[in-house]
């Protein structure tokens, strides 16, 4: 209680806005706001106090307080957020403050959703609270948070799709670097797609008794320990299964558009797997002919040094 006054107390010298600051309880969800945000904050009271009911039948946590800012101009949204900015993200969570930070609706697009905004952020909350969230990719924490959101269900597959033919598909072990370093709203946008798509894939492979006992397990062991002791399966295993799917993904995604075009967009997908499948096999013939030569002592001269600029010495006099 007594950071919470606190809180209270401090709110007005941080906001940029002259409207009063208020505040209001919802259990043990604290949220603050201003004067013109409070039909807001009572839809936010009411979002977050369902969302826990629904969730934390699977996390079995005690109850702790969480308190939530709904920021109305982008200024004070970059300064709470720690200069997140309020044209890529709708909200961010600060776990270990347990605080939510959300655009008030009057920042947002036409059909932004502010009540999934609320639950993703609380999933990262109740992530980070179970001493799950050190110990599994990131990937897949962004992953539970927008299924548990119900972000995105509908489109997944059809981004996907588009994602794979225009050939921006993020290379598994550079996921977690694309989400947490990327600065464009596309690539993130990319990064979140391929996240979620991701942990429903692992989701319809385990099934979501298996799949929460997973998460159960990374607790107190790291997520490729978990997922083998649970699925007998490898990490190995699971980037295999991604790819395999990826061809359904893209043929249904064609499919769902009901477009004339349908055709010449599975031409298209039969001609990228084509090329994507010769230039892997190109890139194995060279790594075993490099093989080959190291094998005889013949030394391969990296691109770079080929590439790089001349020693002084190299150079022409002038």
């Amino acid at each position: 209680m007594v950071y919470f006054l606190f809180q209270l107390t401090l709110l007005p010298f941080l906001l940029s806005s002259t409207d009063e600051a208020k505040f209001t309880q919802y259990g043990h969800f604290y949220i603050y706001y201003v004067y013109k945000d409070e039909a807001q904050a009572q839809i936010a009271g009411k979002v977050l106090q369902t969302a826990w009911d629904e969730f934390n039948k699977n996390f079995n946590l005690p109850l702790d307080s969480i308190y939530v800012y709904i920021i109305r101009s982008p200024e004070d949204f970059s300064k709470f957020t720690g200069g997140r900015s309020p044209f890529t993200y709708g909200g961010v969570a600060k776990p270990a403050r347990n605080q939510i930070i959300v655009k008030s609706p009057n920042l947002r697009k036409a059909g932004e959703d502010f009540a999934g905004t609320l639950r993703h952020e609380l999933v990262h909350i109740l992530l980070h609270r179970s001493g799950i969230e050190s110990r599994i990719p990131l990937w897949l924490n962004e992953g539970v948070a927008m299924l548990l959101a119900n972000e995105y269900q509908w489109g997944t597959r059809l981004k996907m799709s588009f994602i794979v033919l225009s050939n921006r598909l993020i290379d598994y072990k550079d996921l977690d670097k694309e989400l947490v370093l990327s600065d464009s709203p596309d690539a993130t946008g990319t990064a979140y797609v391929q996240s979620l798509y991701l942990t429903q894939l692992l989701w319809s492979k385990l099934g979501e008794e298996k799949f929460w006992r997973l998460l159960n397990e990374c607790r107190v062991k790291d997520f490729p320990t978990a997922l083998r002791d649970v699925s007998k399966m490898s990490i190995e295993d699971f980037i295999q299964e991604f790819k395999k799917s990826l061809w359904a993904v893209v043929i249904l995604g064609a499919l769902a558009t009901g477009s004339i075009f349908t055709p010449i967009a599975l031409l298209a997908i039969v001609a990228y797997f084509a090329v994507r499948h010769r230039n892997l096999d190109k890139l194995k013939k060279w790594e075993e002919e490099e093989r080959e030569d190291e094998a005889l002592g013949i030394r391969t001269i990296p691109w770079e040094h080929i590439l790089s600029e001349p020693y002084d010495f190299e150079e022409d006099d002038e």
